[in-house]
Parts: C-alpha cells; sequence; structure tokens
C-alpha cells in the first residue's frame, strides 16, 4: 500500500492556474507563477509574505538563471528577468527568443532547465491537438538558439530526468499518461510509460533525489509518487481536484510545495473547495534536489 502524506495550505490564496513552483536557494524564497493572470510570486516561507508581479499575457514557467536573475515563459516568448532591478527599463523582462507557433491560439507552457544549463519549454492550445511541440533553448554563439525535441503534443507539461540524467520523465497532459525517455547520447527517445491515467490526467512532475517521480494530477485530487518501475509509492491527497504542480523546496530541500487552480470550477465546486487555487506543502520523508539554472 501507498504512504499516505497529509499536505498543508502553505499558502491560502485563489490562484486561476498556479504552476511552475520553483525553489531559489539563493533567496530561500519559492517563486511560482500564476499562468492566466500573468503573475509571478515570491513566496518567503520564513515570514509567510508572498509578493506578486503582473506581465502582460500568460507566464507559464519560471526558471533560475547561472549569471543571476530567472527565465520567464511568457506568451511564445522566453525573456529574461533581474528581479532585483528596482524599476526602469532594467527591471523589465529582456526578450531572449520568441519561438514558432501554429497559431495565435498557441503558447508555452511547462518548463525546465536540465543539467547543462539549457531550458526545456514545451507548447500547447487548448482546442488544437497534436499542434504542439517541446523545445530545447541553450546559448549559442549567435544568443539564445532553440531545437525542437518532440512534435505532436497537444499540451506540454510536466519533465524531469533521473537522477543520474539518462532518463526522462515528459507529461502530454491529454495522453493520460507520463512517458519514459531515454536520453543517451544527447538523443529523446521513448522507452516506456511510467504511469497512466483515466479519471484525471497528469500535469506538473518533480523528480526527488532518490529517483521517485512525484506527478500532479489535474482534476485528481492529489500528488502520487511513482517508483521508477512504476510502483505506486506514496500518495498526497489534495483539497483540491485541480492539482497542477509540485516541486521540493526549503533550505534542506524537504518540503514539497504543491501549486492548484480555481480556474474553470462553478460556483458549487469553489463553495466546496475553499482551498482551491492555494499553495500547499508538506514534509514527505524525501528530499528533493535543487534546480539546474539556464546557461545563457
Amino acid at each position: 500500500m501507498p504512504v499516505v502524506h497529509q499536505p498543508r495550505p502553505a499558502l491560502d490564496v485563489r490562484a486561476a492556474l498556479g504552476e511552475s513552483p520553483l525553489w531559489d536557494a539563493r533567496a530561500n524564497v519559492l517563486w511560482w507563477v500564476d499562468i492566466p493572470r500573468g503573475e509571478l510570486h515570491r513566496f518567503d516561507p520564513a515570514t509567510g509574505e508572498d509578493t506578486v508581479r503582473g506581465f502582460e499575457g500568460p507566464l507559464s514557467a519560471v526558471a533560475l538563471r547561472a549569471s543571476g536573475g530567472l527565465l520567464l515563459a511568457l506568451g511564445a516568448q522566453v525573456a529574461a528577468l533581474d528581479p532585483g532591478a528596482g524599476s526602469g527599463p532594467a527591471a523589465e523582462p529582456r526578450p531572449l527568443l520568441r519561438l514558432p507557433m501554429p497559431s495565435s491560439e498557441h503558447r508555452l507552457n511547462d518548463g525546465r532547465c536540465d543539467a547543462r544549463g539549457r531550458f526545456w519549454v514545451g507548447s500547447m492550445a487548448e482546442d488544437a491537438p497534436g499542434t504542439a511541440a517541446l523545445h530545447r533553448l541553450e546559448s549559442g554563439p549567435a544568443g539564445t538558439e532553440s531545437v525542437q525535441v518532440l512534435g505532436g503534443v497537444s499540451i506540454s507539461n510536466g519533465l524531469d530526468w533521473s537522477p543520474d540524467g539518462t532518463l526522462a520523465y515528459y507529461a502530454d497532459s491529454p495522453s493520460g499518461e507520463v512517458a519514459v525517455f531515454s536520453c543517451a547520447d544527447d538523443g529523446f527517445t521513448r522507452t516506456g510509460t511510467l504511469a497512466r491515467f483515466t479519471d484525471c490526467v497528469p500535469d506538473g512532475l518533480t523528480v526527488d533525489a532518490e529517483g521517485g517521480v512525484w506527478v500532479a494530477l489535474y482534476d485528481g485530487h492529489a500528488v502520487h509518487r511513482y517508483l521508477p518501475d512504476g510502483t505506486l509509492d506514496a500518495v498526497v491527497p489534495v483539497p483540491a481536484a485541480m492539482v497542477t504542480s509540485c516541486g521540493f523546496g526549503g533550505p534542506d530541500l524537504r518540503t514539497l510545495y504543491i501549486t492548484t487552480a480555481s480556474r474553470g470550477l462553478s460556483d458549487a465546486e469553489l463553495a466546496e473547495q475553499p482551498l482551491a487555487g492555494a499553495l500547499f506543502a508538506c514534509e514527505p520523508g524525501v528530499a528533493g534536489r535543487p534546480a539546474h539554472a539556464f546557461a545563457g
């Protein structure tokens, strides 16, 4: 039987679509986003303070930059941001690359940096299945360059790698699967399926220091931990149906932070789920891994 870990509300907010929880060990804060509102949140668990900055357009993912500051997935472009720049032009996002999109309905979605300092980010469109893609960005002689790694995607979501970097776990949400890919020789070849879902869809995910894969279940009221062989090892029941992503944080990386959504719920469902959209936390007894930073 899987172990059950109970979460607690870390931040009682009504996010429309919370996503991309990212621990920043440089400041001991958790960055996260509210996608449709274009909001970047900076949560300090030591004080409980959550500060918010808004941007035009959907903000779907945040990552660290090795040179300082953050990387943002804003609409169809990836931009650099110095959150400590105060005011003026230096404080505004600096576009690095606009990715090609099949239509104006497409946008970037979930993203993460790998151990080599490359930013992987996928795209999506609600009503155009199979027309999105997964891209990989890195710094080249002419600036930031991208390559399409995977096509035929519908809603690109969670992505993370095994501790040794040889495997990747990836969720194209409408497929109902977390797929396993081989990363040998810098390739990206599907080799199997970690888990399948029928009553909910896999959203964001993270891999802990022991190789366990934590998957947020959208419309599933939970986060599940799977062993690399696909065994369901642990469950975090969440008092919000739309669980969107998860990531480890805290100075020791032993706190699992969980984002949720309130968008799309009826008035009755919102009344039944007063914590829909909140940020949750729990201590599941394993540690996460430090976030990689973009080298560009």
